[in-house]
């Protein structure tokens, strides 16, 4: 929800109806937004204005260190065949006609990174989650990754149900394992699942939601986004695996003004699909935890196993 609140006030204050209208190439075309695939290794090279960016730190290591991804807030940096760093965006005092606006951008996006600095804290280590090595103030040292989850359901060849299968438990013992740590991950998508070595694993948590650890998950409710929104938004990355599709999908877009629940009609026929059954309990808010969504993907495991048929992997 923190890049849609950004987004709103970027158009309300930074690009009011009359400057979109009247001058849309002035800032708009200057100011980076959403990589779709921000974890994507896409080197701009030395020349890139993305290396220009200032430093609110003197002693800031990462400086001039060449830029493979630029999201809304942030941007990732490549220090090794193996290794990258997500640092804070920074605009240049300047860029927009209004100096407060800068300063406001670039102290969000340095809050941006601390939150997420301190959900990779709470979350340890665990496997289903990129690996970091190193955190400071400067950035987030994590695991380099070479394509996300969204670019390989676009480009390879759909996959035998076998590792689908151990995708989608994969993912959902992950999330559940994230909840129980009491964090709200937000922006589930499937750009920021990444796969190496043919492992999922989430690399962004700058929209989390850190909530107390002695709080009722089950209840819990931060800015209108709760378990079962969390569990909506899993669904279309579990019905994009099996489908071999890319679905998007986003509870709090402006198209939902409102924040209604989706229509039972307005979701995709799964009767077909692998592990269908689930994914449509999801769709229609039937579960009241990620360990709900977790015992039932096990219990159809163990279901598919007692009939002796490994070979059946459509359950739906």
């Amino acid at each position: 929800m923190v890049l849609s609140v950004i987004r709103t006030w970027l158009c309300d204050i930074i690009w009011p109806p009359t400057t979109q209208e009247s001058d849309k190439s002035k800032n708009v075309a200057e100011l980076p937004l959403d990589d779709p695939h921000p974890f994507r290794t896409n080197e701009t090279g030395p020349g890139s204005s993305l290396n220009a960016q200032p430093s609110p730190f003197p002693q800031d290591p990462y400086i001039g260190i060449p830029v493979i991804g630029n999201g809304m807030t942030g941007i990732i940096l490549k220090l090794g065949e193996d290794r990258a760093v997500k640092k804070a965006k920074q605009y240049k005092l300047g860029y927009l006609p209004d100096r407060e606006d800068v300063e406001y951008m670039n102290e969000i996006n340095q809050q941006t990174l601390a939150n997420e600095i301190q959900v990779f804290e709470r979350l340890g280590s665990y496997t289903g989650i990129i690996p970091y090595f190193q955190i400071s103030q400067y950035g987030i040292e994590l695991a380099l990754a070479q394509g996300d989850l969204e670019s390989h359901l676009e480009t390879y060849p759909e996959c035998e149900n076998s590792l689908k299968i151990s995708w989608m438990l994969s993912l959902i013992k992950t999330f559940a394992y994230i909840h129980s740590h009491k964090v709200l991950v937000d922006d589930i998508a499937l750009r920021n699942i990444l796969i190496p070595d043919g492992q999922l694993k989430l690399a962004d948590f700058g929209q989390s939601i850190l909530l107390p650890l002695d709080i009722d998950m089950a209840s819990a409710n931060e800015n209108d986004l709760n378990v079962q929104i969390e569990i909506l938004h899993l669904s279309w990355v579990l019905y994009s695996i099996p489908s071999w599709h890319v679905h998007k999908y986003y509870f709090f877009s402006p198209e939902n003004p409102d924040l209604c629940w989706p229509e039972p009609d307005s979701f995709p026929n799964v009767d077909d699909i692998l592990w269908g059954r689930i994914i449509k309990k999801c769709w229609h808010g039937e579960y009241g935890s990620m360990e709900n969504v977790k015992d039932e993907a096990h219990q159809l495991l163990t279901s598919q196993h007692e009939r002796c048929d490994p070979g059946d992997d459509s359950v739906a």
